[in-house]
C-alpha cells in the first residue's frame, strides 16, 4: 500500500485526481492537496481519498459496482452528483450544487457517512435518493433545503444516528415499497409537506424530535409498520401522525401543540399507544376510523376539542389513562365501540362521553367528574358501567335517548344541587343496580316517554326524589322502595319487584337479543323460562318493534 499525492504544481507528478486514480493499485491512498479540481473522478478500485486543506472537486463522482472506497475532507460542488454502485465510506464532506436529480445516488451499493453535509440548492431536487436494495447509514450528519424530498428510498434499508433533515419545501422522507428504517436521536424539522413518508414500510423511531412542520409529522401508508420510543411530535399545521391501512406503536412519546389532530389512525389500522401524552391540538386529539387501537397509561389533555374520537366501527380499548380539560366531550364514540378501565375523564367546559349511532361503551373502575355538562349522553347507544364513579356534576349526569343501558357498583357522590336529574332516560331500556348516592337536593331519575327501567337494590334515601315517571313509562324497583318518594303521571308505573324472583345480571341482555331476533317469539314461553312479566315483556318487544333497535353486539 502506498500514499499518491495529488497537487496543482509542476513540481509534483499527479495534478489531477483522475491521474491519480488511474495509476493508483487497490489499497493505495491518494493524499489530495488544497484547491479546486474540475474534473470527474471514477472510482474502480478499493481507494482511499482525502483532502488535505481545502479541497474542492468540481465535477461528478462514480464509485464502481463492488467497489469499496472512503473520501474523506473534500468539498463537492458543481458537478452531476455523487453516484455510488459500490460502497463508500464519506467522512467529513460537503456535498452542494450538483445538477443531476440529486446530490447523491446510491444504487445497487451501500453509503456510510459520517459529519456530512449535503445543502440544497433550486436546481437539484432530491439530497440523498436511495434504490435497489442498497444501504444507507447516516451519522452526525444534515440534509437540508431541497424542493423536493430530502431523502426518497425505495426498496433499500436507511439507518440515521445523530442526524438532522432541515427545511425542506417538499418532504424529510419519502420511502416507498420495502423500505427498512431506523431514526435515533435525530431531528426533522421545518418541512412543507409530510416531514415522513412510508409507504408499504418499515419505520423505528427512537429519541427523535420531528416539529414545526407544515404538513403532517408522519405519514404511514399501505401496509407500513411505525414503532416509536421516546420520540416528540410536535407544532405541526396537519396531524402529527397518520396511520391509514398501517401499524403504530408508539411508547413513552409525545405528541403536542398542533394546528390539526394529534394521532389519526384510519382504514382498518391498528395502533398501541403506550405511556404518552397527547396535548394542545386545535382538533381531536386522538381520531380513530374504522381500526382498531388500545390506549394505556397515556394522558391526553388541554384539546380545543375532542381528546379521543372514535368513528365507523372502531374497537378501541382505553385503559389506566386520564382524558382532562377540553373544551367539547372529553371523548366521542360514534358507531364504534369502546372499553375503558380505570380511566380518569375530568374538567372540562363541556361534557365526558359522548355516544351516538349505535356505539356500545363499557366502563369499569372509571371515574367521570367536573365537567360543565353531560357526564355522558347516549343517543342510540348501548352503555354498561361496573365499579364506575360519576361526581361534581351540573347538569344531567347521565343522559340516555333511544338507548339500552346498565349502571352496576357505581357511585353518583357530589352532586351539586340544581333542577336537572342525575339520570335521565328518554324513549330507553335500562337497569341500575347495587349502587350508591350521596345526599342531594336532586332528583335521581327522569324517566319519559316509554322508557322501560329496573332499579335493583339502589339507596335512593339520600335524593330529594327516587324518579318523575312520565309519557307511558315504567319502572320496577327492586329493595329500598318504602323509604324513597317516587312521583308518576297517569300513564306511567312504578312497580315494586321486591317479592318476585331476582333477575340475573345478564337476563335483561338475553331478552333483548332474542326479541330482536329474525324469528318469532312467545312471550308466554319466554316469560316462564327467564321468570320475567308477561306485560313487561310486551312492552320491550313492542319498543323494540316500533324502533327497529339494531344489534351492536
Amino acid at each position: 500500500m502506498k500514499t499518491i499525492i495529488v497537487k496543482k504544481s509542476l513540481m509534483y507528478r499527479y495534478q489531477t485526481i483522475g491521474q491519480a486514480v488511474q495509476d493508483a493499485e487497490a489499497g493505495d491512498q491518494i493524499e489530495i492537496n488544497g484547491g479546486i479540481y474540475e474534473e470527474i473522478v471514477d472510482v474502480s478500485k478499493r481507494l482511499k481519498l482525502y483532502g488535505k486543506g481545502d479541497v474542492t472537486i468540481k465535477g461528478s463522482v462514480f464509485i464502481r459496482y463492488n467497489v469499496n472506497a472512503e473520501m474523506c475532507n473534500i468539498r463537492f460542488s458543481q458537478g452531476r452528483g455523487l453516484y455510488i454502485k459500490g460502497n463508500l465510506h464519506l467522512e467529513n464532506c460537503v456535498v452542494e450544487k450538483q445538477t443531476g436529480s440529486a446530490q447523491v445516488t446510491v444504487n445497487f451499493g451501500s453509503l456510510a457517512m459520517k459529519n456530512v453535509d449535503i445543502l440544497g440548492s433550486p436546481a437539484i431536487p432530491y439530497g440523498l435518493r436511495i434504490d435497489n436494495g442498497s444501504s444507507v447509514m447516516l451519522e452526525t450528519s444534515t440534509i437540508q433545503h431541497h424542493p423536493k424530498a430530502q431523502i426518497i428510498v425505495q426498496n433499500s434499508e436507511l439507518t440515521m444516528l445523530r442526524s438532522k433533515l432541515l427545511e425542506g419545501q417538499a418532504n424529510g422522507i419519502f420511502a416507498l415499497q420495502n423500505v427498512k428504517m431506523d431514526l435515533v436521536d435525530c431531528e426533522i424539522h421545518g418541512h412543507d409537506k409530510a416531514q415522513i413518508v412510508t409507504a408499504n414500510s418499515t419505520l423505528s423511531v427512537k429519541n427523535t424530535l420531528i416539529h414545526q412542520g407544515q404538513g403532517s409529522g408522519i405519514q404511514a401508508l399501505e401496509g407500513s409498520k411505525v414503532i416509536m420510543d421516546n420520540c416528540v411530535v410536535k407544532q405541526h399545521v396537519s396531524t402529527d401522525v397518520i396511520v391509514y391501512k398501517s401499524e403504530l406503536r408508539a411508547v413513552n412519546s409525545v405528541f403536542a401543540d398542533g394546528q390539526g389532530k394529534g394521532i389519526y389512525v384510519g382504514e382498518l389500522s391498528k395502533a398501541i399507544i403506550y405511556d404518552c401524552d397527547v396535548y394542545g391540538h386545535a382538533k381531536p386529539q386522538i381520531f380513530i376510523e374504522n381500526s382498531r387501537a388500545e390506549i394505556r397509561k397515556c394522558c391526553v389533555k388541554n384539546g380545543s376539542t375532542t381528546g379521543i374520537h372514535l368513528v365507523n366501527e372502531a374497537d378501541v380499548i382505553v385503559t389506566d389513562s386520564e382524558v382532562t380539560n377540553h373544551k367539547l366531550f372529553h371523548v366521542i364514540v360514534d358507531a364504534s365501540g369502546l372499553e375503558m378501565d380505570n380511566t380518569v375523564i375530568q374538567i372540562g367546559q363541556s361534557g365526558g362521553i359522548f355516544g351516538n349511532d349505535h356505539a356500545k361503551i363499557m366502563l369499569k373502575d372509571t371515574t367521570i367528574r367536573e365537567l360543565g355538562s353531560h357526564l355522558v349522553y347516549l343517543n342510540n347507544c348501548r352503555l354498561f358501567t361496573d365499579n364506575c364513579t360519576f361526581s361534581h356534576m351540573e347538569g344531567n349526569g347521565i343522559s340516555c335517548i333511544d338507548s339500552i343501558f346498565e349502571i352496576a357498583n357505581s357511585q353518583f357522590v357530589d352532586c351539586v344541587e340544581g333542577p336537572y336529574s342525575i339520570l335521565w332516560s328518554d324513549k330507553s331500556i335500562g337497569r341500575v343496580e347495587n349502587s350508591q348516592v350521596d345526599e342531594t337536593e336532586r332528583t335521581f331519575f327522569a324517566i319519559t316517554n316509554g322508557s322501560l327501567i329496573e332499579i335493583i337494590n339502589t339507596n335512593l334515601s339520600n335524593v330529594k326524589l327516587g324518579a318523575v315517571v312520565q309519557e307511558n313509562s315504567n319502572v320496577y324497583i327492586q329493595g329500598h322502595v318504602d323509604e324513597v318518594n317516587w312521583q308518576r303521571d297517569a300513564s306511567s308505573r312504578i312497580v315494586n319487584t321486591s317479592t318476585m324472583p331476582p333477575i340475573a345480571d345478564e337476563k335483561i341482555q338475553r331478552i333483548v337479543k332474542i326479541i330482536s331476533g329474525p324469528e318469532a317469539v312467545d312471550v308466554e314461553e319466554l316469560s316462564k323460562e327467564f321468570q320475567f312479566p308477561d306485560e313487561l315483556l310486551v312492552e320491550v318487544q313492542t319498543m323494540i318493534q316500533n324502533e327497529t333497535i339494531k344489534k351492536t353486539t
